[in-house]
């Protein structure tokens, strides 16, 4: 009877004080992934494109002389004169993306591009540039020149990353901001990503495989990445005034635990050894 007393007591004890002590954090990366074992990775990358979007086309041939014109455009101040340089350097930065979802390509003129991905728009570039009989054998590359993401919260370097290439994954940004502090919610990632007049917050616990099918692991353009910071952070930043609310919780743990366990043990065992 006393051995089952003490169990009930230790668990009271345990629960009532578990209510000021902070959750336990966890720091493992896909703690639960397969080690040295292949996994399948179901989430496949694109990028859709949307208004507002800036793209860089540039289109390849055996006869490099056809493609001058489709290429000038967004090259052009490499090719002109030094004196128009300054002019025409906005065109580096690609082909704007107008309200209407269209590009104001050279020569051919408007071509549908929002809603596509990236391949799609090359392939229906190409599509063009044959029908027309400008390019006979293009090979046309569309890239994001300004295709960037945000990171804040709890990291090393909260900053705006300016991606290379069209791929991202949520581990390289996090990793080009010097990695999650030691006072960052791993498991509680949020992904802030705007795709046209839409907005969408997402969710990725990155101690979990699960991260890596999740349609937020690869990073899209403009997305913000949000690290939130573990509770025992959150009260950190409270005010001076908060602090003796958490002494009074602990203090008042402190005593119920000890009534219970004065109560079922420590009283019960004193009057049985004193009948």
């Amino acid at each position: 009877m006393v051995s089952k007393k003490w169990h009930l007591a230790l668990v009271a004890a345990v629960a009532l004080l578990a209510v000021s002590c902070a959750a336990r954090q966890e720091y493992a990366y896909l703690k639960d992934a397969p080690r040295n074992e292949e996994m399948p990775i179901i989430n496949n990358y694109t990028t859709t494109i949307f208004p507002g979007d800036r793209l860089k086309i540039h289109v390849d041939s055996r006869t490099p002389q056809s493609t001058y014109p489709f290429n000038e455009e967004t090259n052009r101040s490499v090719r002109m004169p030094n004196s128009r340089k300054t002019v025409n350097a906005a065109n580096k930065e690609g082909l704007l993306v107008e309200q209407d979802g269209t590009i104001q390509y050279p020569v051919i003129g408007k071509i549908p591009a929002a809603g596509m991905t990236l391949d799609e728009l090359a392939r229906s570039i190409e599509g063009r540039l044959i029908e027309g009989r400008y390019v006979k054998d293009p090979t046309v590359t569309v890239s994001m020149p300004n295709f960037h993401v945000t990171v804040v919260g709890e990291v090393a370097q909260p900053k705006m990353i300016q991606v290379k290439g069209n791929r991202i994954t949520i581990f390289e940004a996090i990793a080009q901001c010097g990695d999650v502090t030691m006072d960052g919610l791993r498991d509680n990632i949020k992904v802030i990503r705007f795709e046209g007049e839409n907005v969408t917050v997402g969710e990725l616990n990155l101690t979990s495989k699960d991260a890596l099918n999740s349609p937020f692991y690869y990073l899209k353009q403009n997305d913000v990445v949000y690290v939130e910071p573990t509770p025992k952070k959150k009260r950190k930043a409270y005010s001076d005034d908060d602090w003796p609310k958490y002494i009074s919780i602990g203090a008042s743990s402190i005593r119920i635990a000890y009534s219970l366990v004065y109560r079922w043990i420590i009283k019960d065992t004193y009057n049985r050894y004193n009948q």
